[in-house]
């Protein structure tokens, strides 16, 4: 695409405006197709056939966290660039964990580009799945695979328009920076280790393009174009019980760790923590607002009021993503006892997943929980690093790079800012004075993101093929 500066600008101050005013209560973005896409964006070095067959055998790589082994991954790339005369860097900062690094130079006239990845991926359910989840197998136009939506699919697709993009020659006026990490599924090791011991390897950066949200469809259909500008808070607990042992052939109920923690989680799984609306959520709900029809557009808009409907609002907490965006989210994932079948432990424990608000007071909200689950012998602790919430800007160059490509693809959609219910590593990089947001080329209903993290977990081979030649008009565009 190509703008007179003067019109670039008069479009840019039109969409912070309208940005800004969904923040604060105003009306939602949703701005008019522009021009035409431009034929450049397209480079015909990689076909998408190449594309699908190199993602298939990167599903096949097991970077199941723990134990991680994501070198593994790291060399897949670095062959892939090398082979492309890109250099590549693996740094492996403990046994099998490994980071990788390649920089595509540009003019410098602009911050440069991250392309953000991680290379691991949560472990298996192997029992569940109907298939190899390691096997790369494709069936009924889906490739199944762990990794296929969390997000290995991306990877592949950011590591094709870096490659595309040194093919071409085109002149980038940004670094483009490729950016594969480990462990961060479980500790959070690889990025902490580029921020703390290598900065230097994100010199000049001035966004980030990361996981996170998506094109949200309904019936097919692109509703909006979500991009997370914030993330909750994961504040991990541990709700620990000890009594006295015994025999199970012999039970009791006093002091007993297991039955103690039972009623410990019983109290908390019936408690509601209450709906709060941040401002990014009530900008998120203004957007959506413009794809919806007039009486669900007109109660989005003023969400606060709409709420107060007992019949809306249990319409939309039953939302599981709506749900999570407007509240603190509680759920017990783990419960530990006896090492045996007729021992009553000593100890049992549950392990509680929170994610807070951004702006929730961690220890506020822990004291809440203590007093909820309130028991003889029982304790709640946090037990992971808690990192606190960090936020980009709703109307920088990257956001109006993505809305320019929802204007020429889908422009009865909306592009909705919006909080990620997960957290990612934008979080760790924005302390760095790097804009990170997350979004990921791919038009997804709600049953098929409910596969992440779980059984047959697949993108289809039509996302593939979208998700590539959108993630290689957004980067060049915003890199031209």
């Amino acid at each position: 695409m190509r703008e007179a500066g003067s019109d670039l600008g008069s479009r840019r101050v039109a969409l912070a405006a309208a940005l800004a005013t969904a923040l604060l209560g105003g009306v939602a973005l949703n701005m008019k197709p522009g021009e035409k896409a431009d034929p450049r964006g397209a480079a015909a070095s990689i076909d998408a056939q190449g594309i699908v067959d190199r993602l298939r055998e990167y599903l096949k790589i097991d970077t199941s966290n723990p134990p991680g082994n994501e070198i593994r991954a790291a060399r897949f790339f670095k062959e892939w660039f090398e082979a492309e005369g890109i250099p590549a860097e693996i740094f492996e900062f403990a046994p099998g964990r490994a980071n990788i690094v390649a920089r595509l130079k540009g003019t410098g006239a602009k911050g440069a580009l991250v392309l953000s990845n991680h290379m691991d991926v949560v472990n298996v359910e192997r029992p569940y799945w109907s298939v190899d989840p390691f096997g790369g197998i494709i069936k009924d136009g889906y490739i199944y695979g762990r990794g296929a939506l969390d997000m290995k699919t991306t990877g592949l697709l950011e590591a094709a328009t870096f490659v595309r993009l040194k093919q071409s020659g085109a002149r980038l006026s940004r670094d483009l920076i490729f950016l594969g990490t480990a462990d961060e599924e479980a500790g959070a090791t690889g990025i902490d280790w580029i921020v703390k011991e290598r900065p230097d390897l994100l010199r000049g950066a001035e966004f980030m393009l990361n996981e996170g949200g998506a094109i949200d469809a309904v019936n097919h259909r692109p509703r909006s174009y979500n991009v997370s500008v914030t993330e909750k808070v994961p504040y991990w607990l541990v709700i620990t019980s000890r009594g006295r042992p015994g025999h199970g052939s012999m039970p009791f109920a006093k002091e007993n760790a297991v039955l103690a923690l039972l009623r410990a989680l019983d109290r908390l799984a019936g408690y509601e923590t209450p709906i709060r609306i941040t401002p990014v959520a009530e900008a998120y709900f203004k957007a959506r607002a413009a794809a919806e029809q007039p009486a669900m557009a007109a109660k989005y808009r003023d969400i606060r009021s709409a709420l107060e409907e007992p019949g809306f609002r249990a319409e939309v907490l039953a939302q599981p993503e709506l749900n999570a965006i407007l509240r603190n989210t509680i759920a017990i994932t783990m419960l530990q006892g006896a090492p045996q079948t007729n021992i009553i432990p000593t100890v049992a424990e549950a392990h509680v997943d929170v994610r807070l608000l951004p702006d929730e007071d961690p220890g506020a909200f822990l004291s809440t929980i203590r007093k909820i689950v309130e028991e003889p012998g029982v304790t709640v602790e946090p037990f992971a690093r808690v990192i606190p919430a960090t936020i980009s800007p709703v109307d920088s160059e990257l956001v109006l790079a993505i809305d320019r490509a929802r204007a020429r693809r889908h422009p009865d959609a909306a592009l909705a800012p919006t909080i990620l219910t997960g957290w990612t590593e934008s979080a760790s990089v924005r302390p760095l004075g790097i804009k990170a947001y997350g979004f990921e080329p791919y038009i997804l209903d709600e049953s098929e993101q409910q596969r992440t993290h779980g059984n047959d977990e697949r993108i289809s081979v039509e996302n593939v093929r979208f998700g590539a030649a959108l993630m290689d008009e957004i980067v060049r565009d915003l890199c031209r």
